[in-house]
């Protein structure tokens, strides 16, 4: 949908471009529709750009062009895929014009250009291009863009069988790619949505970016706090580096955070990246209540995290927070938790020590009668004597005071959480010698956490001032240890 002005924009680049051979300038547009402002027309020709409506060349003046049937979407012409033998997928920096109604609202999309002629029976031919919904599972009977063994990239028919995966070519000349159990690593990158054909016309655009960014840290910025987009940082960072992630995201527009936003299934995918083999992320989290329902931001990333990049979920904890005294709701419930998922890489947490995280046993040193325990069949074993140990293994409630918590500095930020919750992740599941990264730093708590428990940090925040907030507190409040930083 664009607006009335937008409207009237587009109608006066349409008839200025029939009647000169060439696009209006900004200020040509302005004095038309008698507006103040440049400004004001760079907002607009950026929204129909975002829309699909109107197209505008890098740097080149008077460049501005319209798609005249249908709304398009730029998305990514990744590179070149095989549909014979695995190749190296090429990363080239350009965007195709896509129709808005090719693709499902939902998900992120890219292309891809054929090479070889492995799926002609499936008419995907040499040359033509495939749209790909990025997706980590597959059916069998679906058309994939697979990865072998990290860098092979390929398009082929995904079946799995007993023992084994084959990728399956739609042409008679080609045999199918078998991969047996731990022989190879085999990883799904997306799913065929869609192919447009060689013949048919696109717009090719190609994209300046810059060559450094994103570019790989030679050295990690350990205890530093880095300003910028998290997932642009964390692309940055090398593969399977990262012991353990605390965060809390600023979800659901609950809080304003400087008027900035992010994309949590981005931000996923990275974090999954720069994880170790056994790292752990761990998320604070909660849901908007609008109109009487619940969002569900905490339950979609949860299942997104788990079905579509990767993670197994190894526990959601909740987090009971203290309301205010006498509060009353006359509409709903007063909101005293939040969930924080446990999301692990790989199959079993690579450190994870609970002995910090022991609560006091409500009847520790005596000796009572009972542990009658309940097997699965129903059987119930006897009772007999034992002692409580003074210590009990804490569950998956876990209580917070937050009164009190933090200084005037830290509250600076508006949205926090307790100190206590890194300082337990950290103890439970980040070794001596590990890193721990907050990819939403805001006002510093994860990385003041690592350092009194002496080990590294890296911080993000799009914010500025944020960030200038968390150094603020390090300086302040930051227990100075003998380890070299």
């Amino acid at each position: 949908m664009i607006t009335k002005r937008q409207k009237q924009i587009l109608d006066f680049i349409k008839s200025f471009k029939k009647k000169s051979g060439f696009a209006p300038s900004f200020e040509e547009i302005k004095k038309h529709l008698k507006l103040s402002s440049v400004s004001t027309i760079h907002f607009h020709i950026k929204k129909l750009q975002n829309e699909g409506y109107l197209n505008k060349g890098e740097n080149q003046p008077r460049s501005l062009s319209i798609y005249e049937s249908k709304p398009m979407l730029q998305i990514p012409l990744a590179g070149t895929i095989a549909a014979g033998l695995p190749i190296e997928a090429v990363q080239e920096k350009e965007t195709i014009a896509i129709p808005r109604n090719r693709l499902s609202p939902n998900g992120n999309f890219y292309a891809l250009k054929v090479a070889g002629n492995s799926m002609v029976d499936e008419n995907i031919n040499d040359g033509d291009i495939v749209l790909v919904k990025e997706q980590s599972t597959a059916n069998n009977g679906q058309k994939v863009v697979a990865l072998i063994d990290n860098y092979k990239a390929t398009l082929k028919t995904f079946y799995k069988e007993k023992k084994q995966v084959r990728l399956q070519p739609a042409n008679k000349n080609f045999e199918p790619i078998i991969i047996k159990n731990n022989e190879k690593k085999i990883t799904i990158q997306g799913l065929v949505v869609d192919v447009i054909k060689s013949r048919q016309k696109l717009q090719i655009n190609k994209r300046k970016l810059s060559r450094t960014k994103n570019k790989k840290y030679s050295v990690l910025p350990l205890n530093k706090i880095i300003c910028g987009d998290a997932t642009e940082v964390l692309k940055r960072i090398p593969d399977n580096t990262i012991d353990l992630i605390v965060t809390s995201p600023p979800y659901d527009k609950i809080r304003k955070y400087n008027g900035f936003s992010y994309n949590l299934h981005n931000t996923g995918k990275q974090i999954y990246r720069i994880l170790k083999e056994g790292g752990i992320a761990a998320m604070v989290i909660q849901d908007q209540t609008k109109n009487f329902g619940k969002s569900l931001t905490s339950f979609r990333t949860i299942v997104d995290w788990c079905d579509n990049i990767g993670f197994k979920l190894f526990e959601t904890v909740i987090y009971k927070k203290h309301g205010a005294e006498g509060a009353w709701w006359t509409k709903r419930f007063r909101v005293d938790h939040e969930y924080i998922p446990i999301f692990l890489k790989g199959e079993r947490p690579q450190y994870f020590n609970k002995e910090p995280l022991k609560i006091p046993s409500k009847h520790g040193g005596k000796t009572m009668t009972g542990c009658a325990t309940r097997l699965t069949s129903g059987k119930t074993l006897i009772s007999k004597k034992v002692t409580i140990n003074p210590l009990k293994c804490r569950g998956t409630i876990w209580d917070y005071v937050t009164c009190g918590d933090g200084s005037r500095l830290k509250h600076q930020h508006p949205a926090t959480f307790p100190n206590k919750i890194p300082y337990d992740f950290i103890q439970c599941f980040c070794p001596n010698d590990g890193i721990v990264l907050d990819p939403f730093i805001g006002s510093g708590t994860t990385a003041l956490a690592a350092i009194e428990l002496e080990r590294n940090y890296i911080g993000v925040d799009m914010s500025k001032e944020y960030c200038e907030l968390t150094r603020k507190r390090i300086k302040k409040e930051g227990i100075k240890t003998k380890r070299l930083f």
